[in-house]
């Protein structure tokens, strides 16, 4: 695996030390924290929501898409 060094502050080092689990190395860490920023694709929901959860979250999507403020907002833009 290649490597890359990093320069970074004082404070930004501390920042990360402090998020660090024990036996974590930075890697790791840097890994764990930007998980959620990373881009997910649209495949890896389905099946998130089913049965009853599904009913109503199409319920509220398909009420707010067609409000009338809802449109009118659009067309605002």
């Amino acid at each position: 695996m290649a490597h890359k060094t990093l320069t970074i502050s004082e404070e930004a080092y501390e920042a990360l030390v402090g998020l660090k689990k024990e036996g974590e190395s930075f890697t790791a860490l840097i890994k764990r924290i930007t998980q959620p920023l990373r881009k997910k694709k649209l495949s890896d929901f389905v099946g998130v929501l089913s049965g009853e959860e599904f009913d109503d979250f199409e319920k509220a999507a398909l009420e707010v898409r067609h409000s009338p403020s809802t449109r009118l907002k659009r067309l605002e833009l």
